[in-house]
């Protein structure tokens, strides 16, 4: 061995290293190192058959032994999962986990408002220090946010209602639906559990829905096309916007016509409906229009809506160049069961009849038409005149051709049009293969604009006008302005079923709002307020300005009923002569 060992050494280094080490186990510490390499395969040798055992009876049980559930980050109900696993108190204390910063929007509840609480202080905002005039200032809140931890990639175990659920959370890479681009990850998570049965993991997915909702239940979830790039067949839609609920009373519009839209949709969303309309061979289908003036309240109609029957919306804009006709009709195929369909400002979206000539030149051939028609009305003339006008006429056709033929040549070059046309905005609405049981709502400022194939009964049901505010519905907006914070009162403790409990540092926010804001505070009776909201009324001309110009006014007076009132002339005056002289520098605001 001895002599073995001397004649490799000479080879190469790495032979002579093998060499120094085994003459320094057998001289220096007294081992074989015969014995030591024979130890060191025996214990390589077991451990793969170790594994190879291990794996095979993990097989065999994760076959035969356990359930398990897939569900794709494309899936509505993987955003249940995580949220339902972020609070899950002992996956927090798991050793792998990964971090995300938390965005929220204003509408979104606070659950770390104990903490981001100690971190808002008031300042003076550059001004003198000795004035009373106080500011929030929310600079140390992002430091104070903690993020949010979740299961990281990999496998976690964790405990829920007596049964252990293993999770495994991984990317898979997927190549364009068109067959060209870069691959894109697509995360997954599969949750799975020990014995035959699958109903543990079906209970903790309900638990988790039911979590997830307890959230949502006052709130209108808003989706738009996802961009070109992330757009898949089965994932169209992306979530870009969740508001609370907004009361149907909030809204400005005829009570009368009001109530009938709500019945009407109440009716069309009846379970029963569908029986009744296919038994009649009636595609189950439902359009409205909403027309009026901008700022008059069409689309907070539609959002009101949404929120009283517990439905989403989802908006698609036509003049959105990534949305292409084949792209419309599918966007239509993934709808839920139940939705509103927003397709708004309808007469701007551009629609184009299939065939008809963006250059004019139909225009041309009608124009052509009625000057032939009106030379032959001519026909007294004398021949002198009508030799010389026909030889004017000739250059002037002549160039009116070349241009058209150069027109022609450029659009070609140009190469197909892009935009939805009108036919197709029509196939993807009541097609052979659309979509059936949503609600379709179209809002235009333009009613008479629009083509009389869209607005058709059948594919718009009910029209709707929404006009400029009335004396009795600028006295109810007046009204609702300024009890407003009561009725958000009453909406938060219906959410929680019954009165709120905020924490110290809550309490100690609504402190610190109140000294900002201690020199607006409202010390009106109801009748009172009523008396002012009908003067209120009396002084701004019915029928001349839009609810939402009414409320903006407001909005700046929000704390200040009288100073609303006493301001409000030289407001309508100002505005007035703005719209008369058409201007947009805004002189009173």
């Amino acid at each position: 061995m001895d002599t073995l060992l001397t004649t490799a050494g000479s080879v190469s280094p790495l032979s002579q290293l093998l060499l120094f080490v085994y003459k320094l186990l057998g001289a220096q510490f007294g081992i074989d190192p015969s014995l030591l390499l024979t130890a060191v395969g025996f214990i390589w040798g077991f451990s793969k058959i170790f594994n190879q055992v291990y794996f095979y009876l993990e097989s065999v049980i994760q076959r035969f032994l356990m359930c398990s559930v897939q569900i794709s980050e494309d899936d509505h109900i993987y955003d249940h999962v995580m949220k339902f696993l972020a609070q899950h108190p002992s996956l927090k204390r798991s050793k792998q986990l990964t971090a995300q910063t938390v965005y929220r929007s204003a509408w979104d509840d606070d659950d770390e408002e104990e903490e981001e609480g100690k971190a808002l202080f008031l300042t003076s905002g550059g001004d003198d220090e000795t004035t009373d005039n106080r500011y929030l200032n929310f600079s140390r809140q992002a430091a104070t946010s903690p993020p949010r931890y979740i299961p990281g990639l990999g496998r976690t175990g964790f405990w829920y209602k007596s049964t252990y659920f293993r999770l495994f959370r991984f990317k898979e890479s997927f190549a364009n639906s068109g067959g060209w681009g870069p691959m894109k990850d697509v995360e997954s998570v599969e949750i799975a559990c020990y014995g035959r049965s699958i109903v543990p993991i079906k209970e903790l997915l309900a638990d988790a829905k039911a979590l997830y909702w307890k959230d949502m239940a006052q709130k209108t979830t808003i989706y738009r096309p996802r961009s070109k790039e992330l757009r898949r067949d089965y994932n169209m839609w992306q979530q870009v916007a969740r508001r609370p609920v907004r009361p149907i009373r909030t809204v400005v519009l005829d009570n009368k016509e009001k109530h009938n839209v709500l019945a009407d949709v109440n009716e069309y969303l009846h379970p029963a409906t569908p029986r009744w309309y296919a038994s009649r061979g009636i595609p189950l289908r439902r359009g409205y229009l909403f027309h009026g003036p901008p700022g008059t309240g069409k689309t907070s109609f539609s959002f009101a809506l949404a929120g009283v029957f517990g439905i989403d919306i989802y908006v698609i804009s036509l003049q959105d160049a990534s949305v292409t006709e084949e792209d419309l009709a599918v966007l239509f195929t993934k709808l839920p069961r139940r939705c509103v369909i927003l397709l708004e400002d309808i007469d701007s979206a551009g629609l184009r009849r299939e065939g008809a000539d963006a250059d004019g030149e139909g225009k041309g051939k009608e124009k052509d038409k009625k000057k032939d028609s009106k030379s032959k009305d001519n026909g007294s003339a004398s021949s002198d005149s009508e030799s010389d006008s026909s030889s004017d006429e000739e250059p002037v056709k002549s160039r009116k051709k070349g241009r058209r033929r150069g027109q022609s040549e450029t659009q070609r070059k140009r190469g197909p049009k892009k935009g939805i046309s009108l036919s197709g905005l029509l196939n993807a609405i009541d097609g052979v293969a659309s979509h059936e049981g949503r609600v379709l709502i179209m809002t235009t400022n333009k009613p008479e604009s629009l083509d009389e194939a869209l607005v058709r009964p059948g594919r718009v049901d009910v029209q709707v006008e929404f006009g400029h505010a009335s004396a009795f519905q600028v006295a109810e907006l007046f009204q609702r302005m300024y009890e407003a914070p009561r009725v958000a009162k009453k909406a938060q403790e219906s959410r929680s079923d019954g009165p709120v409990k905020k924490p110290a540092a809550a309490k100690q926010n609504n402190m610190i709002y109140e000294q900002t804001n201690s020199a607006y505070k409202i010390d009106i009776d109801e009748d009172e307020m009523k008396d002012i909201a009908v003067e209120f009324s009396r002084r701004i001309p019915e029928g001349k300005f839009s609810p939402a110009e009414v409320q903006g006014f407001l909005l700046k007076r929000k704390k200040s009923p009288r100073r609303a009132l006493e301001e409000v002339h030289a407001w309508v005056e100002a505005s007035l002569k703005q719209k008369e002289t058409k201007s947009k520098v805004v002189k009173v605001q």
